[in-house]
C-alpha cells in the first residue's frame, strides 16, 4: 500500500508539474560556450575581416541611368496622346518587348524576362506623356547603354508593330476598292445599256439638272445611311469591348514569384477578352478567379499594388461617346438628305417613267464612284505614312553615365551578415561537439529523460573516496526509509557499481551487515531460476561462512573472507572486517523496519528484471555521466516494467558537473519519507 501511494505521488508530480530537470542543462551549454569562447572570438574576427573585404572589393555598386521619350501621337489631340501612356507602358512590360530588349542589350536567352524588366525598368508619366527607361548596372557606362538600347528596342518594336497594322489596313482598303470598282463598272454598264435600249442620248438642261440633283441627293442620303450603319456597327463593337474590359486595373510592383504570376494572369485575361470571349465564358471566369487569388497572394508577400481606372476602359468609353455623337449627327443628316431627295424626286415626277428610271441608274453610278474615290484617297494617305514612317515619339533625353551610384545598404548587410554567419556556424559546431551522441551528463538531464528524481551525484568511481560521501549524503532520507530497493545499472558497465552501492547502503544503514535471505528470496534471480534454498534461520544454505562470532549488539558478525551471494548472477559482496563493527547510534535495530538494498547482477533487461522491479518497493538506477544516450534512458521505464518509484544516482561526474545541483525532482517521494 505504501509503494502504491509513492507511485501515485510520483505520477501526479509528472502529470501536474511536468518532468523534472531540463532536456539539456543550461549550465552545460554555458560551459560549452565558455570553453569555446576563443573560437567564437576568432570566428567573429575572421568573419568581420571577410565581411569588410567582400563588402569593400567584391560587392559592386549599382548605377542608374535614365533615357526619356515623349509620345506625341499620330495626329490625335494632346489629351488622347496622354491617355495612351498607360497602354504603352503595359506594352513595354510585355514578353515580346522584353525579349527584344534582352537581345538588344546582349543577354542570353537563359536570363528570365523578370530580370530583364528589373535591369531596364520602364516608367510613365501620364500628365506629361513621357516614358522613361531606367538602366541598372554595376558600371555607369553599361547602365547608360542599357537604358539607351532598351529605349531603342522599344521604339523599334513599336514602329514595326504599327507598320504591320498600317499595312494590314492598306491591304484591307485595296480589297474594298477592288470590290467597289467592280460594282461601279456593273452600275455603269446597266446605265449605258438602259440609255442604249431607250434611245436616250441627251436631256434638257432642266431635266438633267433635276435628275442630277435628285441623284446627288439620293447618293448623299445613301452615303449617310452607310455612315449611320457604320457608326452603329462601331458603337456595337466598342460596347462589346467595354463589356469585356474591366473598369479598374491593379498595378503591382516587385519581382517576387507571386507578382510575376499576377502579371502573367492579368495579361492572359486581357488576351482572352481581346479574343472576344464574354464574362460567362469558363476561361474568363477561371482567369478572373486566378487573378483575384494571385492579387491576394502578392499582397500577403509584401508586394505593393495600386488600383486605378483602366486606361483602356477610359479610352474605349471616350471613343463610345464620340461615336455616339457622330451617330446622332449622321442620323440628322440622313433625315435631311432623305427629305431633300424626296423633294427632288417630286420634281422629276413630271418626267416620263423612262427619265425617272434613268435618274435612278445614274444615282447608283454616282454612289459607287464616290465610294471608290473615298477609299482610294484613304489608301493613299496610309501609303504615304508607310513610305515616311513616324514613330510618334520625340526623344526628350538620352541616357548618360551617372556620376554616382545608387544609395544601397547591401555593403553594410554583407559586412554585418558575414561575421554573424561565422559566429553562428562556430556556435553550432561548439554545441554539436558538446551534444554529439545525445548523451546525458548532468542530474537535470538524467531526471528529464529518465522521468524520475536524481537522489544523488558523485565523482565515484573516478574518486574512490567519493562513494562514502554519496552514501553519507543520503542520511536525511535513507535511515528512515523502509522496504526493499532494487539497484540496477543503466548499462552493463554499471553492474558492478550497482552491487557496490547496494553493499555500502546495506552496511551503513542496516542493523546487520548480512542481508536477510527472506527478503532476497521474494525477488527472482536474474537468469529466471528459483532463488537458492535457505535454512530455517533464514540464511543461505551450503554457503561457507568462516570467522568468529562478534560479541556485541549485532546478532551475527561476519569475518573477512566470508561472502554473500546476491541475486541475479555470480557477483558476491565481500564483507570486510570493518563490517563487523556494531552499527552506529540512530540505526533501526528491527530488521523488518529497515531498508534492504538488492543489486541486479544480470543484464539490465528481460522479464526477470521486470518481475524484480515490480516486487521491489523502489528501484534505483545507476547512470554514468556521459555514458548513456537520452533515447536509451527514455526506454528505462519500459525495461523495468513500472512507472513510479524509480530514482537515479549519477556517478562518474566531472568537476564542473559536481558544482551543480546533486539532486533533482521529488526525492522525498522516492524515499516515501516526509521531512519534518
Amino acid at each position: 500500500m505504501a509503494r502504491q501511494d509513492v507511485e501515485e505521488g510520483l505520477d501526479e508530480e509528472d502529470s501536474g508539474g511536468g518532468r523534472p530537470g531540463f532536456p539539456v542543462d543550461p549550465h552545460r551549454l554555458l560551459r560549452a560556450l565558455l570553453r569555446g569562447k576563443w573560437w567564437l572570438l576568432a570566428a567573429g574576427a575572421i568573419g568581420a575581416l571577410a565581411g569588410f573585404l567582400i563588402g569593400k572589393f567584391v560587392v559592386k555598386h549599382n548605377y542608374e541611368s535614365v533615357a526619356s521619350v515623349q509620345y506625341i501621337g499620330h495626329g490625335e489631340s494632346a489629351e488622347d496622346a496622354q491617355r495612351q501612356i498607360a497602354p504603352l507602358q503595359a506594352l513595354g512590360r510585355s514578353p515580346p518587348v522584353l525579349r527584344e530588349i534582352r537581345d538588344a542589350i546582349g543577354m542570353s536567352e537563359s536570363v528570365p524576362l523578370d530580370a530583364v524588366a528589373n535591369i531596364v525598368l520602364l516608367t510613365g508619366d501620364d500628365s506629361a506623356g513621357i516614358l522613361s527607361f531606367h538602366g541598372f548596372a554595376s558600371d555607369p557606362d553599361v547602365a547608360a547603354r542599357y537604358a539607351n538600347q532598351g529605349m531603342e528596342a522599344f521604339l523599334a518594336f513599336y514602329v514595326a508593330r504599327r507598320r504591320e497594322e498600317l499595312q494590314g489596313e492598306v491591304d484591307n482598303l485595296t480589297e474594298r476598292i477592288g470590290a467597289a470598282e467592280t460594282e461601279l463598272d456593273d452600275a455603269r454598264g446597266v446605265y449605258d445599256q438602259f440609255r442604249a435600249a431607250n434611245g436616250i442620248t441627251d436631256l434638257t438642261a432642266e431635266q438633267e439638272q433635276a435628275i442630277d440633283r435628285a441623284a446627288d441627293l439620293r447618293a448623299q442620303a445613301d452615303l449617310a445611311t452607310a455612315d449611320v450603319q457604320s457608326l452603329e456597327a462601331q458603337i456595337r463593337t466598342i460596347r462589346e469591348q467595354l463589356s469585356r474590359t474591366e473598369r479598374t486595373t491593379t498595378t503591382t510592383s516587385g519581382s517576387s514569384s507571386e507578382q510575376r504570376r499576377l502579371r502573367e494572369l492579368q495579361q492572359s485575361l486581357r488576351e482572352a477578352r481581346a479574343q472576344g470571349l464574354g464574362d460567362e465564358h469558363p476561361r474568363i471566369q477561371a482567369l478572373t478567379a486566378q487573378v483575384a487569388a494571385a492579387q491576394r497572394a502578392a499582397q500577403e508577400k509584401g508586394g505593393t499594388s495600386r488600383t486605378g481606372t483602366n486606361p483602356v476602359f477610359t479610352s474605349l468609353n471616350n471613343r463610345l461617346s464620340l461615336a455616339t455623337t457622330q451617330l446622332e449627327a449622321a442620323r440628322q443628316r440622313q433625315t435631311s438628305l432623305r427629305e431633300l431627295a424626296e423633294q427632288a424626286h417630286a420634281r422629276t415626277t413630271a418626267f416620263s417613267a423612262i427619265e425617272g428610271q434613268a435618274a435612278t441608274l445614274l444615282a447608283q453610278v454616282n454612289v459607287k464612284q464616290t465610294l471608290v474615290n473615298n477609299l482610294t484617297e484613304e489608301r493613299s494617305g496610309l501609303q504615304d505614312e508607310l513610305r515616311d514612317m513616324q514613330s510618334g515619339f520625340r526623344t526628350v533625353a538620352e541616357a548618360r553615365p551617372p556620376e554616382s551610384a545608387v544609395p544601397s545598404k547591401k555593403k553594410y548587410m554583407v559586412a554585418g551578415g558575414i561575421p554573424l554567419a561565422f559566429v553562428s556556424i562556430m556556435l553550432a559546431m561548439l554545441l554539436f561537439r558538446e551534444l554529439r551522441g545525445g548523451r546525458v551528463v548532468t542530474a537535470n538531464e538524467v531526471a528529464f529523460w529518465g522521468g524520475g528524481p536524481v537522489i544523488g551525484t558523485t565523482t565515484w568511481p573516478r574518486e574512490p573516496r567519493a562513494l562514502m560521501d554519496l552514501i553519507a549524503g543520503m542520511d536525511d532520507y535513507a535511515p528512515d526509509a523502509t522496504g526493499t530497493m532494487l539497484i540496477v545499472g543503466a548499462t552493463d558497465a554499471e553492474r558492478e557499481h550497482a552491487a557496490e552501492i547496494a553493499a555500502q547502503l546495506n552496511h551503513d544503514w542496516s542493523s546487520q551487515t548480512l542481508i536477510d535471505t527472506p527478503v532476497l528470496g521474494a525477488l527472482p534471480s536474474g537468469d529466471g531460476s528459483a532463488p537458492p534454498p535457505t535454512s530455517p534461520d533464514g540464511y543461505l544454505e551450503d554457503e561457507p561462512i568462516s570467522g568468529e562470532i562478534y560479541d556485541g549488539p549485532t546478532e551475527i558478525g561476519v569475518s573477512a573472507g566470508s561472502s554473500l551471494a546476491l541475486m541475479g548472477g555470480p557477483t558476491e559482496i565481500e564483507i570486510s572486517p570493518a563490517d563487523s563493527d556494531p552499527p552506529p547510534a540512530g540505526r533501526i535495530a528491527n530488521p523488518a523496519e529497515r531498508l534492504v538494498c538488492t543489486p541486479w547482477n544480470d543484464r539490465p533487461e528481460g522479464q526477470a528484471l521486470r518481475r524484480a522491479a515490480r516486487l521491489a518497493d523502489r528501484v534505483l538506477v545507476v547512470v554514468t555521466s556521459n555514458g548513456i544516450s537520452a533515447s536509451d534512458l527514455v526506454k528505462m521505464k519500459r525495461r523495468l516494467g513500472r512507472e513510479g518509484t524509480i530514482g537515479y544516482v549519477l556517478i562518474g561526474i566531472s568537476e564542473d558537473v559536481s558544482r551543480l545541483d546533486d539532486r533533482t525532482g521529488p526525492v522525498e517521494r522516492f524515499w516515501n519519507v516526509v521531512p519534518a
